[in-house]
């Protein structure tokens, strides 16, 4: 096992690897606990944790374009906090997407960089929706991006954290808990999300997240 991770995680050479996988497995137990919550509210203050650790974490593995996208996650998140439900604002969520492509433009780093910017990008079509259903549902199409990009440039912590959020949401749907709040308004305690509800790791990881 250490081999693996040693191989999997160059930065573990000379005892630098602790550090980021520490802040990186912080993120994951936030991306573990996101999908749990059925508030709008809950999970987008859960995926603060994520998008902020992943930032760092990537930040520190040398994944320059996941860690850009991470920190433009977290100021999603924070923005979907503030904007709440109302229908006038989630225009916001779209404007986005330009600014994704730009971010990926200017840290270029190849296919990492691509499959970062596409889960990004997925994420903030989540956090557009007002129905928790759609919401996961979305989620399931950005997650499975990132696990590409974070098993090309060897993140364990981003890899558990995306692999835990498309199980959990997979089954959340599958028990009919987040089609039994897609009626509710977002506006409302039980309301949809996402971080992503925004937002913005991740992420997930990820701005991721994951």
């Amino acid at each position: 096992m250490n081999e693996l991770l040693t191989s999997l995680l160059p930065a573990a050479e000379g005892g630098g690897w602790s550090l980021a996988q520490l802040v990186g497995f912080c993120g994951t137990l936030g991306g573990m606990l996101w999908p749990f919550f059925r508030s709008r509210t809950g999970m987008l203050l859960v995926q603060l944790v994520p998008c902020l650790c992943f930032s760092l974490h990537f930040a520190m593995v040398g994944s320059p374009t996941a860690a850009a996208l991470n920190g433009l996650a977290a100021l999603q998140v924070a923005a979907a906090l503030a904007i709440g439900g109302r229908s006038a604002f989630r225009i916001a969520y779209l404007l986005i997407l330009p600014v994704i492509a730009a971010v990926m433009a200017f840290t270029w780093s190849g296919l990492p960089s691509a499959f970062a910017a596409a889960g990004m990008a997925l994420i903030s079509l989540a956090r557009y929706q007002t129905q928790v259903a759609r919401f996961r549902g979305t989620m399931l199409v950005a997650l499975p991006c990132w696990f590409v990009h974070n098993s090309l440039v060897g993140s364990v912590p981003g890899m558990i954290s995306d692999v835990t959020g498309i199980v959990v949401n997979s089954w959340m749907l599958l028990r009919g808990t987040g089609l039994a709040a897609s009626s509710i308004p977002m506006a409302t305690p039980m309301a949809t999300p996402m971080p992503p509800p925004t937002p913005i790791p991740s992420a997930s990881g990820e701005g991721k997240l994951p």
